[in-house]
C-alpha cells in the first residue's frame, strides 16, 4: 500500500470516510475482482484524475453555495462596508464566476451594497466587487 501524506486536520478529521467511499467507488467502477488483467495503469490513473475533478468541481460548488446561502449569519466583519463600516444591505444574488487552482467556480452570490460610499461588494470579499 502506498505510504499515506498527512494532509490538514480537516481531512485527516474525514479521511476513514473518503477511503470507504474510495473502496465503494472501486466496486462500481470494476466489481469485487478490481480491474480485470491487462488494464494499464495509466488508464486507472486517467479515470482516477477524471473522478478527482468531478469530485473537486461538485465539493467546490456546493461549499461556495452553501456560504452564500448563510448570508444573513455572516459575521460582523462582513456586514459592514470595508471603507466606512456603514451596514451594507444585501438584497440581491448574482452570479459569480472564479477561475480557481482546482477549475472554475460559479455560485449565486449576494451582492451587499453600500448606499454612503456608492459600491456593490461580494460580502465573502471586503472590497468592491465584481
Amino acid at each position: 500500500m502506498a505510504k499515506t501524506q498527512k494532509r490538514t486536520p480537516l481531512v485527516e478529521e474525514v479521511r476513514p470516510y473518503v477511503e470507504g467511499v474510495a473502496k465503494n467507488l472501486v466496486d462500481k467502477l470494476y466489481g469485487p475482482e478490481g480491474p480485470p488483467w491487462g488494464t494499464k495503469l495509466s488508464e486507472i490513473e486517467h479515470l482516477l484524475l477524471d473522478l478527482r475533478a468531478v469530485l473537486t468541481e461538485k465539493v467546490l460548488a456546493e461549499a461556495l453555495a452553501r456560504q452564500a446561502a448563510s448570508h444573513p449569519q455572516r459575521p460582523p466583519a462582513y456586514r459592514c462596508c470595508p471603507g466606512c463600516q456603514e451596514p451594507l444591505t444585501c438584497a440581491d444574488s448574482e452570479p459569480r464566476i472564479v477561475h480557481t487552482d482546482a477549475g472554475e467556480a460559479q455560485w449565486q452570490e449576494p451582492q451587499a451594497y453600500c448606499r454612503k460610499c456608492r459600491q456593490a461588494f461580494f460580502p465573502s470579499v471586503s472590497e468592491p466587487g465584481p
